[in-house]
Parts: C-alpha cells; sequence; structure tokens
C-alpha cells in the first residue's frame, strides 16, 4: 500500500513552508505548527488523488515501461482496497484541513478539484498539462501563505510559475526521450510524440532562463535592498540556479532523469547540495550585517 501512496512525492508538499522561510518566519512556533498541519492535510490529500489517478489510468499504466509495475497496474492491490483507502485519506485530510482553518480548507478543496481535473482531463492536451502542473507547484506556496497567514511576494510567485514550468517540460522530455530509447514514437494516454521534443526542448529551457531574469531582477528590486543585509550576496544564488537548471536538463538529454525532477534534485547529491549552499547564501544575505 505504501507504493500506491506514494510517500516520496509528499516531498512537493514542502513548498507549503515556503512563504515562511522568505518572509524568514522560521521562529514562530505557531506558524510552524499550522504549517505541518497543513502538510500533513495536503500530503494524505495527495495520496488519495494518486490512488485515483493510477484507478483511471490503470489501462495506459500497464502499457508503460515503469508505470506497469505500480501496485494497482500491476494486480498486487485491487480497485476495491483503493477505493476505500482513498475516502479514509479523504476524510482524515479535510478533517486537517478545517483544523488549519477555513481558508486553507477552501483552498485544499480546490487544490483537489483541480489534481482531479488534470488526471481525468487535462493531463492529455498538449501543452495545457505543463502549464497546469507548474501552476499546481506554484498553488502549494500559495496554500502555505493562506495557512501561515503571510503574504506573498509578486516576485516569489512570477519566479515560480516559470520555474516549475521548466520542470514540468523536464517531466515531459524525459518521458520521451525514454520512449526514443524504446524505439517508440508516441506516449500512451497523451497526445505527445518523441518529435515534439525538437520544441519542448527549447520551451523548458527558456522557462529556466525566465526563471532566472525574474531572480535577477529581484534582486535590483528597491524592497530586496530593504529585506537583505547582504543583497549582493543573492547573486551567488543566481549562478546556483544557472548550474541547477543546466544539471537538469542534460540529465534529462542524457536519459538519466528520473520520472519526478524535484525527486531528482533532492536524491542527486551534487544537486541536493548546491540547493543547500543556495538556502544558506538566502540566510546569510538576510541576517549577515552589511560590510
Amino acid at each position: 500500500m505504501c507504493g500506491a501512496l506514494r510517500v516520496h512525492q509528499w516531498l512537493k508538499n514542502l513548498l507549503l513552508f515556503v512563504p515562511l522561510l522568505t518572509a524568514f518566519a522560521f521562529f514562530d512556533i505557531d506558524k510552524v505548527a499550522t504549517l505541518a498541519l497543513a502538510f500533513v492535510s495536503m500530503s494524505l490529500g495527495a495520496s488519495a488523488t494518486y490512488i485515483g489517478n493510477d484507478l483511471w489510468d490503470l489501462d495506459n499504466d500497464r502499457r508503460h515501461p515503469r508505470k506497469r509495475n505500480r501496485p494497482f497496474a500491476s494486480g498486487a492491490l485491487s480497485i476495491t482496497e483503493g477505493l476505500g483507502c482513498a475516502a479514509l485519506l479523504l476524510t482524515a485530510a479535510f478533517a486537517l484541513a478545517f483544523a488549519v482553518s477555513p481558508g486553507f480548507a477552501g483552498m485544499f478543496a480546490l487544490y483537489l478539484v483541480l489534481t482531479t481535473a488534470y488526471s481525468w482531463r487535462l493531463k492529455s492536451i498538449v501543452l495545457l498539462d505543463v502549464v497546469i502542473l507548474s501552476l499546481l507547484y506554484t498553488y502549494r506556496i500559495v496554500a502555505g501563505a493562506v495557512a501561515a497567514e503571510i503574504v506573498v511576494s509578486r516576485w516569489l510567485l512570477a519566479f515560480s510559475v516559470f520555474a516549475f514550468l521548466s520542470l514540468a517540460l523536464v517531466k515531459r522530455c524525459s518521458e520521451l526521450v525514454s520512449l526514443r530509447q524504446s524505439d517508440k514514437r508516441a506516449a500512451a494516454g497523451r497526445d505527445y510524440r518523441v518529435g515534439d521534443l525538437e520544441v519542448l526542448w527549447p520551451f523548458g529551457i527558456g522557462s529556466s532562463l525566465a526563471a532566472v531574469v525574474v531572480f535577477g531582477l529581484f534582486i535590483n528590486a528597491p524592497e530586496t535592498a530593504g529585506r537583505y543585509a547582504m543583497p549582493q550576496l543573492l547573486w551567488l544564488v543566481q549562478i546556483g540556479l544557472i548550474y541547477l537548471f543546466g544539471r537538469l536538463w542534460i540529465a534529462t538529454v542524457r536519459g538519466a532523469m528520473h520520472d519526478d525532477p524535484i525527486v531528482h534534485l533532492l536524491e542527486n547529491r551534487g544537486s541536493f547540495g548546491m540547493l543547500c549552499a543556495m538556502v544558506a547564501t538566502v540566510l546569510a544575505a538576510h541576517f549577515l550585517p552589511a560590510l
């Protein structure tokens, strides 16, 4: 059952904590506790939607080289077991969401609607699927801001949309590279073809560069100077972003990308080390006194 819950995908819900970190409010115990509750709620809800998606997509998963090993596609778990588990998860998730706040519960309900619409229809529409994925990632950040009652910067929202659009395109390109290596021409259940890589490569890399440009504009924004003691250190983060995005796309071209690029970032030592260094640099830029 753990495989069906996709516990490793809960990592995505750590995005709920991003507003707390960017507001440098991580010493506020009440907000941390509230976001921890929101994280559990969102994660249980995500597991329920993953089960629903697997049940909906059984035929396509059984034809996929890797997805055919999933619990429902392989027959390890029955459809009845999946439906019962999903119902329990949703009940617990909604109870926790209302415990956080009515506003967060409303956002959680909308999140379920969006993910269900994505699973049932939107993921089969070329390009719209990656746009929706990027918005769902950004939506988690906004949901975290609502839960913790923190105002989200417009720079953060703009950066996240472009960054996650690039990651969503990494995911699609990785699938198409895998198909090409298997001498196949089209993805089951999605209107993508191997030939689409010629368009998706520049689109994805361009999205990465757009995210880098937005971050550069943020560094030079007047409000940044007022929030960071040493904003010039943020240029080191800019270099780290270029490295990370470049590394992701090279891994994708080589066919070495994980099904989920965020999991790849966290599991790859070099990428994870760079992420940690970037976070440390942001903290230093905020807390260190100006020289």
